[in-house]
């Protein structure tokens, strides 16, 4: 009886917790991202230097706006402790479709977790990656 409630606690966990979202990636560097340095990830900036960032969709993406958003980890806030510092929307062009590009500036030290969204789920991030600012 044990192993017949041991197989199904196990089955009901794949079959009940096996949604997963198709993500994509997202890559930093210190500098203005192309084609020879996008696959030199860099995941440590100094505060007040201009963090670039490459996002490659997991697939086309039918909806034109996405949402850009970076959290700061801290130890002050309750609950879990994340503060939103950034967070702005941007409209995709039609060749643009499958990625985004841009850069942003911090001026705090600390660890940062940047998520893209897609205006129809705010709920499951398209991406998602950390990097520390020093």
């Amino acid at each position: 009886m044990k192993k017949f409630g041991l197989l199904l606690l196990i089955l009901l966990t794949f079959f009940l917790c096996a949604c997963t979202f198709e993500r994509g990636i997202i890559l930093f560097n210190t500098q203005p991202i192309t084609r020879e340095n996008a696959l030199s990830n860099q995941k440590v900036f100094a505060s007040g230097e201009r963090v670039y960032y490459l996002f490659i969709a997991p697939k086309k993406m039918k909806n034109e706006f996405i949402r850009v958003q970076v959290f700061k980890m801290t130890q002050d806030a309750p609950w879990g402790g994340n503060e939103v510092v950034r967070c702005k929307d941007y409209r995709l062009m039609l060749d643009e479709r499958y990625y985004h590009t841009n850069y942003f500036t911090l001026h705090e030290s600390g660890r940062y977790v940047m998520q893209v969204f897609s205006h129809e789920d705010f709920q499951h991030p398209l991406a998602l990656n950390d990097f520390y600012v020093k």
